[in-house]
């Protein structure tokens, strides 16, 4: 009975949206925002209750409103989490612009690319050979690509996961975390760098040594996974105090840094601007943020390039 109370006040205040007044319209508002997701259902099936442009355009802003707190919310709470899971974060990135998105569909895509993978890597036990071997594969095998570098311009839906599970296309940031991921489930000790907008990331000498200390070698994603000798990394390292390794949250951090900076100086969108916002608010700083985005490369100012040799 208490259940079929609740669900009918949701009704009743869903049924008044078209309210002309501003402080009771505002006050139903409130009602629904502190059920949070709950209310979702209702407003989707109250698109065609009725077809008036007043009505239409507050119940798809209300449910957008509401998708994008609840993406927050789970980030929040991801961020907590004892293990958090690093696609299980960049769903909810994702699914606060792209609510269509499963988590499902996500998990079961990079659970596959996982097993595919350990397949090739089973008996291999050199740190280099897993590194060509996750290359081969995730390059050449799955044919992962770049579509846009982020020094080069902006793609917006290049950000996120939609374009990475359906077309296996990013920008070299957001290749950055779906190759991270593969190679740790595989246990190939491969970390994010913080550097805010070149994207290398390191491998360090074990999955429990994840300091700068601890690197063995860089990885190049815009080199097709590219590995940088040490002694030409050393030297990086060492002038560039800041430069940190980042774990799973710092990783996903940064990112949500560089997607809010990206979208407040390329959009025009409202929604995306504040959304971006939202976000990297949820998620908050790494220790280690640099904030030098904006004036490219941190290793030269020269070139969007690294200024380092490959192996």
């Amino acid at each position: 009975m208490e259940q079929e109370n609740k669900q009918a006040n949701i009704h009743a205040l869903v049924s008044m949206l078209d309210e002309s007044d501003p402080e009771v319209y505002q006050s139903i508002k409130n009602a629904l925002f502190a059920l949070s997701d709950e209310a979702l259902p209702y407003l989707q099936d109250a698109m065609d209750m009725k077809t008036t442009p007043l009505w239409q355009n507050r119940i798809e802003g209300l449910i957008r409103e509401l998708r994008l707190e609840t993406a927050c919310k789970h980030l929040s709470q991801w961020k907590l989490e004892e293990a958090p899971d690093l696609m299980q974060g960049f769903y909810f990135l994702s699914s606060a612009f792209y609510p269509d998105l499963k988590w499902e569909n996500v998990r079961d895509l990079f659970n596959q690319l996982y097993g595919d993978c350990w397949l090739l890597l089973a008996s291999q036990d050199n740190l280099q050979q897993n590194v060509v071997l996750l290359n081969n594969f995730f390059f050449n095998i799955c044919k992962f690509k770049i579509g846009k570098k982020i020094t080069d311009g902006y793609s917006f839906a290049d950000f996120f996961l939609p374009k990475l599970v359906n077309l296996r296309q990013g920008n070299d940031r957001s290749l950055s975390l779906a190759y991270q991921y593969l190679a740790q489930r595989n246990k190939i000790p491969v970390f994010q760098l913080n550097l805010p907008v070149v994207n290398i990331l390191a491998c360090t000498t074990a999955m429990n040594r994840c300091h700068k200390a601890d690197i063995a070698f860089c990885i190049d994603i815009t080199q097709r996974g590219a590995m940088v000798r040490r002694t030409d990394v050393e030297p990086i390292l060492s002038e560039q105090k800041q430069i940190q390794v980042c774990n799973t949250v710092e990783s996903l951090q940064d990112y949500a840094k560089l997607l809010y900076v990206m979208v407040s100086v390329n959009e025009s969108d409202p929604f995306r601007k504040k959304a971006a916002q939202m976000i990297h608010q949820s998620l908050g700083n790494s220790a280690n943020s640099i904030d030098i985005f904006g004036k490219g490369n941190p290793f030269s100012d020269e070139s969007p390039g690294t200024g380092i040799s490959p192996l």
